[in-house]
Protein backbone atom coordinates (compact mmCIF):
# COMPACT_ATOMS: atom_id res chain seq x y z
CA UNK A 1 0.00 0.00 0.00
CA UNK A 2 0.96 3.43 -1.03
CA UNK A 3 1.33 5.58 2.35
CA UNK A 4 1.60 9.51 1.25
CA UNK A 5 3.80 11.42 4.11
CA UNK A 6 1.40 14.21 5.96
CA UNK A 7 4.08 16.26 4.96
CA UNK A 8 3.35 15.55 1.03
CA UNK A 9 0.21 16.53 1.63
CA UNK A 10 0.71 19.57 3.59
CA UNK A 11 2.74 20.91 0.71
CA UNK A 12 -0.52 19.62 -1.99
CA UNK A 13 -2.92 21.32 0.02
CA UNK A 14 -1.60 24.74 0.16
CA UNK A 15 0.11 24.32 3.36
CA UNK A 16 -2.41 23.67 5.43
CA UNK A 17 -1.22 21.57 8.73
CA UNK A 18 -3.35 18.40 9.02
CA UNK A 19 -2.60 18.40 12.84
CA UNK A 20 -4.74 21.56 13.40
CA UNK A 21 -8.04 20.64 13.03
CA UNK A 22 -9.18 23.43 15.56
CA UNK A 23 -8.99 26.67 16.13
CA UNK A 24 -8.42 28.77 18.95
CA UNK A 25 -12.06 29.34 19.95
CA UNK A 26 -12.20 25.06 20.25
CA UNK A 27 -8.04 24.23 21.04
CA UNK A 28 -7.34 24.72 24.97
CA UNK A 29 -10.56 26.46 25.84
CA UNK A 30 -13.09 25.33 28.63
CA UNK A 31 -16.15 23.81 26.74
CA UNK A 32 -18.62 24.18 29.37
CA UNK A 33 -17.96 28.10 27.86
CA UNK A 34 -19.10 27.11 24.30
CA UNK A 35 -22.68 29.22 24.36
CA UNK A 36 -25.43 26.87 24.60
CA UNK A 37 -27.64 26.13 21.21
CA UNK A 38 -31.24 26.63 20.76
CA UNK A 39 -32.92 23.64 20.16
CA UNK A 40 -35.97 21.62 21.01
CA UNK A 41 -34.87 18.20 22.97
CA UNK A 42 -37.45 14.97 23.46
CA UNK A 43 -37.12 11.48 24.24
CA UNK A 44 -37.05 8.97 21.91
CA UNK A 45 -37.09 6.09 24.40
CA UNK A 46 -36.60 6.07 28.82
CA UNK A 47 -34.55 3.11 29.15
CA UNK A 48 -36.34 0.59 31.72
CA UNK A 49 -34.15 -1.24 35.01
CA UNK A 50 -33.38 -4.83 34.01
CA UNK A 51 -35.61 -4.84 31.22
CA UNK A 52 -33.76 -2.35 28.84
CA UNK A 53 -31.29 -0.60 30.90
CA UNK A 54 -28.35 -0.34 28.44
CA UNK A 55 -29.30 1.57 25.22
CA UNK A 56 -26.46 3.34 22.75
CA UNK A 57 -25.62 3.45 19.00
CA UNK A 58 -28.79 5.55 17.82
CA UNK A 59 -29.11 6.12 14.39
CA UNK A 60 -31.31 8.12 12.06
CA UNK A 61 -33.20 8.75 9.04
CA UNK A 62 -36.40 10.21 7.26
CA UNK A 63 -38.14 7.90 4.82
CA UNK A 64 -41.88 7.83 3.40
CA UNK A 65 -43.02 10.76 5.80
CA UNK A 66 -41.68 9.52 9.15
CA UNK A 67 -38.51 9.62 11.20
CA UNK A 68 -36.74 6.22 11.78
CA UNK A 69 -34.72 5.69 14.47
CA UNK A 70 -32.88 2.87 15.26
CA UNK A 71 -30.46 1.51 18.56
CA UNK A 72 -28.48 -1.06 20.65
CA UNK A 73 -30.31 -2.19 23.55
CA UNK A 74 -29.45 -4.91 26.29
CA UNK A 75 -31.14 -5.50 29.49
CA UNK A 76 -28.25 -4.58 31.98
CA UNK A 77 -24.56 -4.04 30.46
CA UNK A 78 -23.29 -2.71 26.77
CA UNK A 79 -22.71 -5.75 24.38
CA UNK A 80 -23.73 -8.60 26.92
CA UNK A 81 -25.17 -12.01 24.80
CA UNK A 82 -28.69 -10.50 25.34
CA UNK A 83 -27.99 -7.44 23.38
CA UNK A 84 -30.23 -7.01 20.31
CA UNK A 85 -31.23 -4.00 17.79
CA UNK A 86 -34.75 -2.01 17.85
CA UNK A 87 -36.24 0.59 16.27
CA UNK A 88 -38.97 3.22 16.45
CA UNK A 89 -40.84 5.90 14.14
CA UNK A 90 -42.10 9.21 14.18
CA UNK A 91 -44.20 11.90 12.59
CA UNK A 92 -42.68 14.98 14.37
CA UNK A 93 -39.88 13.81 15.09
CA UNK A 94 -40.39 14.31 18.78
CA UNK A 95 -43.36 12.20 19.60
CA UNK A 96 -42.18 8.21 19.06
CA UNK A 97 -43.34 5.22 19.03
CA UNK A 98 -42.87 2.23 21.38
CA UNK A 99 -40.22 0.73 19.85
CA UNK A 100 -39.90 -2.81 18.50
CA UNK A 101 -37.38 -5.66 17.52
CA UNK A 102 -35.77 -4.90 14.21
CA UNK A 103 -32.90 -7.98 14.97
CA UNK A 104 -33.29 -10.44 17.88
CA UNK A 105 -30.96 -11.48 20.36
CA UNK A 106 -29.96 -14.35 17.49
CA UNK A 107 -29.23 -17.09 20.35
CA UNK A 108 -30.99 -15.72 23.81
CA UNK A 109 -29.04 -14.42 26.64
CA UNK A 110 -27.35 -17.65 27.54
CA UNK A 111 -25.84 -18.12 24.29
CA UNK A 112 -22.33 -15.43 22.89
CA UNK A 113 -24.31 -14.37 19.65
CA UNK A 114 -25.77 -10.49 19.98
CA UNK A 115 -26.27 -7.59 17.60
CA UNK A 116 -25.04 -4.15 17.22
CA UNK A 117 -26.69 -1.29 15.47
CA UNK A 118 -25.03 0.48 12.32
CA UNK A 119 -27.41 2.40 11.04
CA UNK A 120 -29.97 3.18 8.40
CA UNK A 121 -29.81 4.46 5.16
CA UNK A 122 -31.78 4.25 1.45
CA UNK A 123 -30.28 1.00 -0.35
CA UNK A 124 -31.75 -0.09 -4.19
CA UNK A 125 -34.58 2.68 -3.21
CA UNK A 126 -35.45 0.95 -0.14
CA UNK A 127 -35.17 1.68 3.77
CA UNK A 128 -31.92 -0.32 4.93
CA UNK A 129 -30.43 -1.21 8.18
CA UNK A 130 -27.34 -2.19 9.48
CA UNK A 131 -26.52 -4.55 12.04
CA UNK A 132 -23.19 -6.00 13.26
CA UNK A 133 -23.26 -10.03 13.71
CA UNK A 134 -20.75 -11.25 16.80
CA UNK A 135 -19.91 -13.44 19.15
CA UNK A 136 -17.31 -11.52 21.60
CA UNK A 137 -16.50 -8.14 22.68
CA UNK A 138 -12.94 -8.47 24.23
CA UNK A 139 -11.87 -5.13 24.21
CA UNK A 140 -8.71 -6.22 26.58
CA UNK A 141 -7.62 -8.58 24.02
CA UNK A 142 -6.84 -5.75 21.31
CA UNK A 143 -3.91 -6.64 19.62
CA UNK A 144 -3.38 -9.81 21.01
CA UNK A 145 -6.11 -11.92 20.35
CA UNK A 146 -9.41 -11.86 18.12
CA UNK A 147 -11.55 -9.11 19.82
CA UNK A 148 -14.92 -9.84 17.40
CA UNK A 149 -15.56 -13.44 16.44
CA UNK A 150 -17.14 -14.67 13.68
CA UNK A 151 -17.94 -10.47 12.67
CA UNK A 152 -19.91 -10.16 9.77
CA UNK A 153 -22.57 -6.70 8.89
CA UNK A 154 -26.05 -7.89 8.21
CA UNK A 155 -28.61 -5.75 6.11
CA UNK A 156 -32.12 -5.68 6.60
CA UNK A 157 -34.66 -3.86 4.49
CA UNK A 158 -38.01 -2.74 5.61
CA UNK A 159 -40.84 -4.94 3.46
CA UNK A 160 -44.13 -5.32 3.90
CA UNK A 161 -44.51 -3.71 6.89
CA UNK A 162 -42.02 -5.01 8.61
CA UNK A 163 -37.74 -5.73 8.63
CA UNK A 164 -36.54 -8.64 6.62
CA UNK A 165 -33.06 -10.20 6.92
CA UNK A 166 -31.48 -10.03 3.71
CA UNK A 167 -27.53 -11.72 3.96
CA UNK A 168 -24.19 -10.07 4.41
CA UNK A 169 -23.46 -6.77 3.39
CA UNK A 170 -20.07 -7.09 4.51
CA UNK A 171 -18.08 -9.68 5.81
CA UNK A 172 -15.77 -9.12 9.10
CA UNK A 173 -16.91 -5.69 9.26
CA UNK A 174 -17.57 -3.01 12.03
CA UNK A 175 -18.68 -0.29 10.32
CA UNK A 176 -19.23 3.30 12.58
CA UNK A 177 -22.09 4.83 9.85
CA UNK A 178 -23.89 3.49 7.08
CA UNK A 179 -22.55 4.20 3.45
CA UNK A 180 -22.40 7.17 1.46
CA UNK A 181 -21.59 7.93 -2.36
CA UNK A 182 -17.45 8.58 -2.94
CA UNK A 183 -17.19 9.16 -6.25
CA UNK A 184 -18.65 5.65 -8.31
CA UNK A 185 -18.02 4.12 -5.05
CA UNK A 186 -19.67 3.02 -2.34
CA UNK A 187 -17.67 4.09 0.73
CA UNK A 188 -17.41 3.44 4.07
CA UNK A 189 -14.87 2.75 6.90
CA UNK A 190 -14.73 -1.02 8.67
CA UNK A 191 -13.11 -2.24 11.70
CA UNK A 192 -12.13 -5.63 11.34
CA UNK A 193 -12.52 -8.67 14.44
CA UNK A 194 -9.31 -7.37 15.56
CA UNK A 195 -10.20 -3.84 15.39
CA UNK A 196 -8.30 -2.62 12.47
CA UNK A 197 -9.46 0.50 10.40
CA UNK A 198 -9.75 0.47 6.50
CA UNK A 199 -11.30 1.81 4.04
CA UNK A 200 -14.24 0.18 2.15
CA UNK A 201 -15.08 1.17 -1.15
CA UNK A 202 -17.64 -0.88 -3.01
CA UNK A 203 -18.21 -0.33 -6.99
CA UNK A 204 -21.09 -3.34 -7.76
CA UNK A 205 -23.39 -2.90 -4.87
CA UNK A 206 -24.32 -6.36 -6.33
CA UNK A 207 -21.35 -8.89 -5.61
CA UNK A 208 -20.78 -7.41 -2.11
CA UNK A 209 -17.17 -7.39 -3.67
CA UNK A 210 -15.36 -4.38 -1.01
CA UNK A 211 -12.09 -3.11 -2.09
CA UNK A 212 -10.52 -1.99 1.57
CA UNK A 213 -7.36 0.04 2.61
CA UNK A 214 -5.84 -0.25 5.64
CA UNK A 215 -4.56 2.86 7.37
CA UNK A 216 -1.32 2.66 9.01
CA UNK A 217 -1.15 1.52 12.79
CA UNK A 218 1.52 1.75 13.89
CA UNK A 219 2.24 2.79 17.19
CA UNK A 220 1.30 5.65 18.52
CA UNK A 221 -1.46 5.03 16.42
CA UNK A 222 -2.18 1.54 17.07
CA UNK A 223 -5.36 1.62 19.13
CA UNK A 224 -7.49 4.14 16.38
CA UNK A 225 -11.57 3.64 16.74
CA UNK A 226 -14.42 4.89 15.62
CA UNK A 227 -13.53 6.64 12.44
CA UNK A 228 -15.85 8.81 10.61
CA UNK A 229 -15.32 10.34 7.30
CA UNK A 230 -16.38 13.44 4.43
CA UNK A 231 -14.83 14.72 1.25
CA UNK A 232 -14.17 18.48 1.54
CA UNK A 233 -14.81 20.98 -1.82
CA UNK A 234 -11.03 20.12 -3.11
CA UNK A 235 -11.67 16.61 -3.08
CA UNK A 236 -9.73 15.45 -0.40
CA UNK A 237 -11.28 12.82 1.74
CA UNK A 238 -10.74 13.53 5.63
CA UNK A 239 -10.91 10.57 8.00
CA UNK A 240 -11.46 11.70 11.71
CA UNK A 241 -10.44 8.95 14.16
CA UNK A 242 -11.55 8.87 17.62
CA UNK A 243 -7.49 7.40 19.77
CA UNK A 244 -7.77 5.13 22.39
CA UNK A 245 -4.10 5.91 23.19
CA UNK A 246 -4.96 8.21 25.92
CA UNK A 247 -3.82 11.46 23.95
CA UNK A 248 -7.90 12.87 24.49
CA UNK A 249 -7.68 14.15 20.93
CA UNK A 250 -9.08 13.58 18.09
CA UNK A 251 -6.54 12.01 14.86
CA UNK A 252 -6.97 12.95 10.65
CA UNK A 253 -5.55 11.26 8.17
CA UNK A 254 -6.20 12.22 4.37
CA UNK A 255 -6.44 10.62 1.15
CA UNK A 256 -6.48 12.30 -2.48
CA UNK A 257 -7.57 9.28 -4.50
CA UNK A 258 -11.33 8.71 -3.34
CA UNK A 259 -10.06 6.54 -0.70
CA UNK A 260 -7.81 4.43 -2.45
CA UNK A 261 -4.48 5.51 -0.51
CA UNK A 262 -3.78 7.03 2.75
CA UNK A 263 -1.72 9.43 4.47
CA UNK A 264 0.08 8.39 7.89
CA UNK A 265 -2.36 9.53 11.03
CA UNK A 266 -1.69 13.17 12.24
CA UNK A 267 -2.83 13.39 15.75
CA UNK A 268 -5.03 16.46 15.69
CA UNK A 269 -5.23 19.68 18.09
CA UNK A 270 -9.20 19.05 18.75
CA UNK A 271 -9.59 17.80 21.74
CA UNK A 272 -11.80 14.84 22.64
CA UNK A 273 -13.34 12.94 25.64
CA UNK A 274 -12.32 9.62 23.86
CA UNK A 275 -15.67 9.05 22.26
CA UNK A 276 -17.33 8.66 18.86
CA UNK A 277 -17.65 11.45 16.60
CA UNK A 278 -19.82 12.47 13.65
CA UNK A 279 -19.25 14.29 10.95
CA UNK A 280 -21.65 16.04 8.09
CA UNK A 281 -22.46 18.71 6.11
CA UNK A 282 -25.31 21.09 5.09
CA UNK A 283 -27.53 22.00 2.69
CA UNK A 284 -25.61 25.57 3.31
CA UNK A 285 -22.33 24.28 2.77
CA UNK A 286 -20.87 24.21 5.95
CA UNK A 287 -18.94 21.40 7.53
CA UNK A 288 -19.99 20.14 10.72
CA UNK A 289 -18.45 18.38 13.35
CA UNK A 290 -19.84 16.99 16.79
CA UNK A 291 -18.17 15.26 19.74
CA UNK A 292 -17.24 15.55 23.41
CA UNK A 293 -14.59 18.29 23.29
CA UNK A 294 -13.95 17.85 27.59
CA UNK A 295 -11.18 15.49 27.67
CA UNK A 296 -12.12 14.45 31.43
CA UNK A 297 -15.87 12.88 30.16
CA UNK A 298 -18.78 12.76 27.47
CA UNK A 299 -20.24 16.24 28.43
CA UNK A 300 -20.72 18.87 26.83
CA UNK A 301 -21.89 17.26 23.49
CA UNK A 302 -20.93 19.98 20.95
CA UNK A 303 -20.62 20.84 17.16
CA UNK A 304 -18.45 23.03 15.11
CA UNK A 305 -17.98 24.45 11.77
CA UNK A 306 -15.89 24.83 9.08
CA UNK A 307 -16.28 26.35 5.11
CA UNK A 308 -13.46 24.11 4.14
CA UNK A 309 -13.23 20.72 6.16
CA UNK A 310 -9.95 22.12 7.66
CA UNK A 311 -10.48 23.83 10.28
CA UNK A 312 -13.16 24.05 12.73
CA UNK A 313 -14.65 27.27 14.98
CA UNK A 314 -17.86 28.54 16.04
CA UNK A 315 -18.54 25.83 19.14
CA UNK A 316 -21.97 25.18 20.21
CA UNK A 317 -23.10 23.09 22.98
CA UNK A 318 -25.84 20.70 21.86
CA UNK A 319 -26.13 19.20 25.48
CA UNK A 320 -25.05 19.96 28.63
CA UNK A 321 -24.82 19.19 32.41
CA UNK A 322 -26.49 15.66 31.84
CA UNK A 323 -28.69 13.99 35.09
CA UNK A 324 -27.05 11.22 37.37
CA UNK A 325 -27.64 7.86 35.96
CA UNK A 326 -30.45 5.90 37.53
CA UNK A 327 -28.96 2.57 37.68
CA UNK A 328 -25.67 0.13 37.36
CA UNK A 329 -23.98 -1.05 34.38
CA UNK A 330 -20.81 -1.77 32.88
CA UNK A 331 -19.32 1.25 31.24
CA UNK A 332 -22.52 3.58 31.89
CA UNK A 333 -20.71 7.19 33.22
CA UNK A 334 -23.03 9.48 35.11
CA UNK A 335 -23.67 13.12 33.31
CA UNK A 336 -22.92 11.92 29.90
CA UNK A 337 -24.32 12.58 26.06
CA UNK A 338 -22.40 10.08 23.21
CA UNK A 339 -22.51 8.64 20.25
CA UNK A 340 -23.99 11.42 18.20
CA UNK A 341 -25.93 10.98 14.96
CA UNK A 342 -27.24 13.64 12.69
CA UNK A 343 -29.84 14.47 9.56
CA UNK A 344 -30.81 17.57 8.33
CA UNK A 345 -34.49 18.08 7.24
CA UNK A 346 -37.11 20.38 6.84
CA UNK A 347 -34.59 23.58 8.16
CA UNK A 348 -33.50 21.25 10.49
CA UNK A 349 -30.01 19.60 12.39
CA UNK A 350 -31.90 16.78 14.04
CA UNK A 351 -29.27 14.85 16.45
CA UNK A 352 -30.02 12.00 18.07
CA UNK A 353 -28.05 10.22 20.89
CA UNK A 354 -27.58 8.29 24.17
CA UNK A 355 -28.00 9.88 27.50
CA UNK A 356 -25.66 7.93 30.09
CA UNK A 357 -26.34 4.57 28.09
CA UNK A 358 -29.41 4.63 29.20
CA UNK A 359 -31.86 6.64 26.87
CA UNK A 360 -32.07 7.61 23.96
CA UNK A 361 -32.57 11.59 22.68
CA UNK A 362 -33.14 13.67 19.89
CA UNK A 363 -32.75 17.80 19.68
CA UNK A 364 -34.13 19.64 17.30
CA UNK A 365 -31.87 22.48 15.66
CA UNK A 366 -32.80 25.04 13.11
CA UNK A 367 -29.82 25.81 10.77
CA UNK A 368 -30.39 29.57 10.59
CA UNK A 369 -29.90 29.68 14.31
CA UNK A 370 -27.14 27.05 14.74
CA UNK A 371 -24.84 27.08 11.53
CA UNK A 372 -22.38 30.41 10.98
CA UNK A 373 -23.92 33.20 8.90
Amino acid sequence: MLVLSAATLVCAAGGRDPAVLADASIAAQDPFAFPAAQGKHSMVFRGVEGKSGFNLHSYLAYHGGRFWAMWSSAAVHEEDPDQQVVYSTSRDGHSWSAPKVLARDPDGPAGPARWIARGLFLHDGRLTALAAYQESADYGKRGKAVVWKNLRLVYFQWEGGRWKEKGVFADNCMNNFPPERLGGSLAMVCRDHNMDVSMALLEDGHRRSWQRTPLVAAPPFHLMDEPTWYRDPEGLVHMIVRDNNRSRKLIRALSRDGGLTWSAPVLTNYPDATSKNFTGRLSNGWYYLINNPNPEKRDPLCISFSRDGWVFTHPWNLRQGGADRRFAGRAKPSESFQYPHAIEHAGSLWVIYATNKEDIEISEFPVTRLAPP
